[in-house]
């Protein structure tokens, strides 16, 4: 599991933007991690960041000497499934369907109401019910 704070994400991003800027961002920190004696964090970051480039598609071993041969082996790998679970309370996020206007069979669609905090994290203010108990709390 990884989780993207909503608070390093601001302006539009595709998918294999946001996955290449998370992977950018944690490797940037590597050697801090190792400086400050991070031993266990570098390994799980190193795992992390491993597998955010098999989801786009990169691979460690390639680099600039590589045969064209490998390099077009390389980009006709498969990428493994995987799931995103993409949270967004204020609904600015769009996931294009190739199969439109028919359903995508690979994604599914959960809608919610937002929670008090979510309300006022978006800029909304707090439903009544929150407002006459007089304190933001989402267990309501």
């Amino acid at each position: 599991d990884f989780e993207i704070s909503r608070r390093t994400q601001v302006g539009v991003f595709t998918l294999e933007g946001l996955l290449k800027n998370a992977s950018i961002n944690l490797e940037s920190q590597q050697s801090e991690r190792l400086l400050l004696g991070e031993v266990d964090n570098f390994h799980r970051c190193r795992r992390v960041i491993s597998k955010l480039r098999t989801l786009l598609g990169e691979s460690e071993q390639i680099g600039e000497e590589s045969s064209c041969d490998e390099l077009a082996n390389e980009q006709t790998k498969r990428i493994p499934p995987f799931t995103l679970i993409l949270d967004d309370p204020a609904g600015n996020s769009f996931i294009e369907n190739p199969n439109a206007p028919l359903p995508d069979p690979n994604m599914s669609l959960e809608k919610y109401f937002r929670t008090p905090t979510q309300d006022m994290i978006v800029g909304l203010q707090p439903s009544r019910d929150a407002t006459e108990v007089g304190t933001i709390d989402d267990s309501i």
